[in-house]
């Protein structure tokens, strides 16, 4: 909520009264009386304001509750014990001064909003809409209490009514742009667009210049997957408001989803040489030069882009993976650690590391990088999954099987994780009737899957049902005809049915996939010795 602490009622000599000398200096002059100030007091308030401003509203508070004492009369002082209690949070001695304040002057629609706002932090939520109900009735120009009105009812889940407060004040001015741009925010968390756009171009038409403006009206038509409006609305944005990295930027982008590669390659190449320093100019080229299949400029261009030295970890992860799908995997790990460097705290820079380390057959290493982000990132089930995976393959089944219950016992009905658990059990060859009953549920939920009938089809065949197996593996093959671990499972279930020359020839196919796959090299060594 808006929680303004400015009040037009503040002493405005505040350097003179503290100067004045005589017992009576300061003089308030009414219509038919005239009050005098204590100058004892005066300077108990200037050393409360002193304290104010350096932030130590206890000390303030010493000094202003002084200045009541001796001057029992003056709201202005009343308003600033409030004010400090609130701070302190104290809200019932705030409130109690804000009330003595509008007792010795009512008319101070400032502090009856800070009174509702006090009774909103004590959890008395009727009475402080009642107040501020009050106050945009009696003070209908009073704006703060229009917008903590609407705020109450936002924090309230009240949408409409919140809704309906900030379009009643946008009926008393039309042209309130303030107005306008915080309906345009509310519908927007609220994922209501497409009702945004008539507010939008209201700003628009009002302060064509300002980029903002296009900017929130861009981004509504990409909600809703309107790309010709988007595009529109940048070349308005262009056309109205000063060049500025974004504008050319998000219209570069926008070229390179419509495929427009020479297009955008003018644009990019123009504002880079205007603003030289900005990294995402050189990234956006890169891409472009992936799209156009140009591998030299892709690296010269993203080597480009981290050299500024104000590039985000985007820039890196994108770098990182363009090269692990070329199969430099050295590269883009350097790429990943670099931007780690600069960026230690990214938690996608992490997650990258942890993945281009699992490539580069380095485990102990991933794991250690997962366990960090696991702190970080305690319910992410891609981390707790690849984690589970490494601990397998490191030799820490038990490990693996706790993340995959802490996994299932956080979503029962993802078929990756009770995939990915069954198999482990299958190599393990434990647990084989749990690992068929969710094995069962996977391919429930995916029964084309070729990795889930794979792992039902090494069930099957740890449980001595070779026939069932066999069905299995052919079933997994139709859909994952190259996969060399299942030539390898199709080959033991053969063997387990004596059918040695056709298991012997899978093996062999696997290692032709594969020649570094240690199960089917293993097993054909041993059929040879035989």
């Amino acid at each position: 909520m808006k929680k303004l602490l400015s009040y037009t009622f503040l002493f405005s000599l505040f350097l003179f009264l503290v100067a004045c000398s005589s017992r009576k200096a300061l003089v308030s002059t009414g219509e038919d009386k005239q009050r005098t100030y204590p100058t004892t007091a005066v300077q108990k308030f200037a050393y409360g304001e002193l304290y104010r401003q350096a932030g130590d509203f206890a000390r303030a508070l010493i000094e202003y509750e002084e200045a009541a004492s001796i001057d029992s009369l003056s709201p202005v002082i009343y308003a600033r014990i409030g004010e400090a209690y609130l701070a302190l949070n104290r809200m019932t001695k705030a409130r109690n001064a804000f009330l003595k304040s509008v007792e010795l002057n009512p008319d101070q629609p400032g502090l009856f909003d800070m009174i509702a706002l006090t009774l909103v932090m004590d959890g008395k939520m009727a009475e402080a809409e009642k107040i501020w109900l009050n106050l945009i009735e009696n003070y209908p120009w009073y704006e703060d209490a229009w917008y903590n009105l609407s705020d109450f009812y936002f924090e309230q889940n009240d949408t409409a009514k919140g809704l309906d407060i900030l379009q009643r004040l946008l009926k008393k001015n039309p042209d309130n742009t303030d107005v306008l741009g915080r309906i345009v925010d509310v519908l927007h968390q609220l994922g209501r667009y497409e009702a945004s756009i008539p507010f939008l171009e209201k700003l628009i038409s009002q302060i064509p210049d300002y980029s903002r403006f296009y900017q929130s009206l861009y981004k509504t038509y990409i909600e809703l997957g309107r790309e010709e409006e988007a595009r529109q609305t940048l070349l308005r944005w262009r056309e109205h408001v000063n060049p500025s990295p974004q504008v050319e930027l998000l219209y570069a982008d926008q070229l390179i989803r419509n495929g427009e590669w020479d297009k955008a390659l003018d644009i990019l190449y123009q504002g880079h040489a205007v603003w030289p320093g900005q990294w995402a100019f050189p990234h956006l080229l890169a891409i472009v030069y992936i799209e156009k299949e140009e591998p030299d400029s892709v690296r010269k261009y993203y080597n480009m882009a981290l050299n500024e030295g104000s590039a985000l970890p985007v820039a890196y992860r994108n770098y990182a993976l363009w090269l692990a799908d070329q199969d430099d995997i050295r590269t883009a790990l350097d790429v990943i650690l670099e931007g780690r460097d600069l960026h230690p705290d990214d938690q996608d820079l992490m997650y990258m590391e942890a993945l281009l380390l699992d490539e580069s057959d380095e485990p102990v290493k991933a794991i250690r990088v997962l366990e960090n982000l696991r702190t970080l990132q305690p319910n992410n089930e891609n981390v707790l999954q690849m984690l589970a995976a490494l601990y397998d393959r490191t030799g820490q089944s038990a490990r693996a099987e706790e993340l995959y219950e802490i996994l299932l016992a956080k979503n029962r009905e993802n078929p990756l994780i009770l995939n990915n658990y069954s198999y482990l059990l299958a190599e393990h060859n434990k647990d084989l009737s749990k690992a068929w009953n969710m094995i069962q549920k996977a391919l429930s939920l995916e029964p084309e899957n070729g990795a889930y009938l794979d792992t039902a089809a090494w069930i099957l065949y740890r449980l001595g049902r070779y026939p069932e197996a066999l069905n299995y593996i052919n079933r997994a093959l139709s859909v994952l005809p190259d996969d060399y671990e299942m030539l390898y499972h199709k080959a033991m279930i053969l063997l387990s049915m004596n059918q040695g020359d056709e298991a012997n020839d899978l093996l062999q196919k696997s290692l032709e996939k594969n020649p570094d796959y240690k199960p089917a090299r293993d097993q054909l060594e041993a059929m040879n010795h035989d």
